[in-house]
């Protein structure tokens, strides 16, 4: 971990950059924002306080950043780069499970977390919830229930999966995304 002393006004993460660490906010205040296609002006998503973290999807994936951080006040950072992270942790920082109709139980959730753009299997019981959506409907969410998290190839429900995590869910990434769903819903 690197830790990093920033200035207000510091721009922490850019959309459409490469994702190439993760960062804990151990003090400060940064804003959230998004430019999406078409869109005239940043949106703002949210202000992050201490103690946060952001940037799970350069540990988990490859995408670009699909926001922008700027800090707001001064504050410290601390950073873990992807090919730090990926020696120490690796695939064990989510919990996977394989598909299968025991995903169906009481108490538990399935989300489809696949992108916008692509369609999310039609299925009893399967909330559709993109990435890019997640933090800002994770409110939508019962912490009680236990959350399976399914996308088409695994990569989007495995950065799910560690978000919910993060902020204290009990949530597992489902092997075999979509024909997991697909066979679940037969």
């Amino acid at each position: 971990m690197e830790l990093l002393n920033v200035r207000a006004g510091s721009t922490i993460m850019r959309q459409g950059d490469k994702g190439d660490a993760y960062f804990v906010l151990a003090s400060g205040r940064a804003v959230v924002t998004h430019l999406g296609a078409g869109q005239e002006g940043l949106r703002v998503l949210s202000e992050v306080t201490e103690p946060s973290a952001f940037g799970e999807e350069a540990l988990l994936g490859r995408q670009a950043r699909s926001v922008s951080v700027v800090m707001d006040t001064p504050g410290v950072l601390l950073r873990i780069r992807r090919d730090v992270f990926a020696s120490f942790v690796g695939r064990r920082a989510v919990e996977w499970v394989a598909g299968h109709s025991d995903l169906h139980t009481s108490g538990s959730i399935r989300i489809w977390v696949g992108s916008e753009r692509r369609r999310h299997p039609v299925g009893e019981g399967v909330l559709s919830i993109p990435l890019t959506q997640l933090r800002e409907r994770i409110s939508e969410l019962d912490r009680n229930l236990k959350c399976y998290c399914y996308c088409r190839d695994g990569k989007e429900s495995a950065i799910a999966a560690f978000l919910l995590t993060q902020r204290g869910f009990n949530a597992q990434a489902v092997q075999d995304g979509r024909n997991a769903i697909t066979r679940d819903a037969a």
